[in-house]
């Protein structure tokens, strides 16, 4: 939590809360989130910095300002979803511009155009859910502050998939209920502002937006132009569900995999010195076991390696527990153990240079390669 300095005693705090699978009639197996967020499930990009562990200002009260910050891992859009936040968007109701705009997006680490693109401008594919609380008369806006439903980056209202409508000023340092749900079934998106709906759209948004593909991420961009505001998130929870059973890598990964590369599973980490695995792990660890139980011909190697900090012996040994411990967790999950094979081989082969922190955390990786053990 952190201090509104031109709002004296006032508490900027959003709170974020997601659910996924809500709408889920089959049954499924479900894995669940609910610890505290932390901004290392984020990523951040352009002049967004961390004010606590749990809240980030997107840009400052300064001209010619941007900021995103993406969760690192992506959303299905073949389940349905709610999403609920409480949001400030600003102080300065004469003069701040430009606003905010939540985003789905086919990629991450990404961040449009400044002033009027409020961060989103530019960005394709997308779907974005624009908060605009300054007026462009060249893109149709209205005076009001207001809200849109927007695509694959434009930001000019003949484009608009919803809207905009006219809402009450929200630039008053007050915070305000957001909201947003998506039916699968139905394939509406609804948007709610302080308990009220305000904007709706309804169309198969995965095939429409995004060419078919279901997997896409989420984050929140924020810009300044010739005029500016302060735009600051905190995430204080996120609970979610995911479907474990329908949890699958892109088509692409997968593919590299059933041809035999090795591969390289980044999510995959460890705590420092330790073989317990992290949660932010889970997600990538059942894509992995549903691939192994989809092609039951195929076995796993298992590669564990770690930077050159400490002994040669005890960096092997960590590696090959680390492996074990990512065999363990697919075991448990019912893939066989026959099928899995394990291997440490401690520092001997970096990807990077050993001599900075990120290239040691580099070479701190599980390596996975699936193969026919009959050729």
């Amino acid at each position: 939590m952190f201090q509104n300095r031109s709002c004296p005693g006032f508490r900027t705090l959003v709170i974020l809360t997601i659910i996924l699978g809500t709408y889920i009639c089959r049954p499924t197996a479900l894995w669940g989130q609910g610890a505290t967020v932390s901004l290392q499930d984020f990523v951040a990009n352009g002049n967004t910095i961390p004010l606590s562990d749990h809240c980030v200002r997107l840009t400052p009260a300064e001209d010619w300002s941007s900021g995103s910050i993406w969760y690192k891992e992506s959303i299905d859009l073949t389940f349905s979803f709610e999403m609920e936040l409480n949001i400030m968007f600003g102080c300065d109701d004469e003069s701040g511009a430009d606003g905010i705009v939540f985003v789905f997006a086919d990629t991450r680490d990404v961040l449009g155009y400044q002033g009027e693109g409020m961060g989103f401008s530019g960005l394709q594919p997308s779907l974005g859910i624009e908060v605009d609380t300054w007026e462009n008369d060249h893109l149709a806006d209205p005076w009001q502050d207001h809200i849109a439903i927007l695509q694959h980056g434009h930001v000019h209202h003949y484009y608009n998939l919803a809207g905009p409508e006219r809402i009450e000023n929200v630039e008053d340092c007050e915070l305000h209920q957001f909201g947003i749900s998506w039916d699968h079934t139905s394939k509406r998106l609804s948007v709610q502002l302080d308990g009220e709906e305000r904007i709706a759209y309804t169309g198969d948004i995965t095939e429409q937006i995004f060419a078919g593909n279901p997997h896409v991420y989420w984050g929140i961009t924020a810009a300044t132009g010739r005029y500016n505001n302060r735009h600051e998130v905190c995430f204080e929870k996120l609970d979610f569900d995911l479907a474990i059973d329908e949890l699958v890598f892109n088509k692409a990964l997968e593919g590299q995999l059933i041809r035999g590369d090795a591969i390289v599973l980044e999510s995959i980490q460890f705590e420092d010195g330790s073989t317990s695995i992290s949660k932010r792990s889970f997600p990538d660890l059942y894509r992995l076991m549903n691939l192994m139980k989809a092609n039951p011909g195929l076995d796993l190697r298992i590669n564990g390696h770690t930077d050159s900090d400490g002994s040669e012996f005890i960096n092997e040994k960590l590696s090959r527990l680390r492996a074990l411990a990512v065999a363990k967790f697919l075991s448990q999950q019912g893939v066989e153990k026959n099928r899995i094979h394990v291997k440490g081989y401690g520092e001997k082969y970096p990807l990077a240079t050993n001599d900075t922190s990120i290239g040691r955390m580099k070479n701190r990786r599980i390596e996975v390669q699936l193969y026919n053990p009959r050729t």
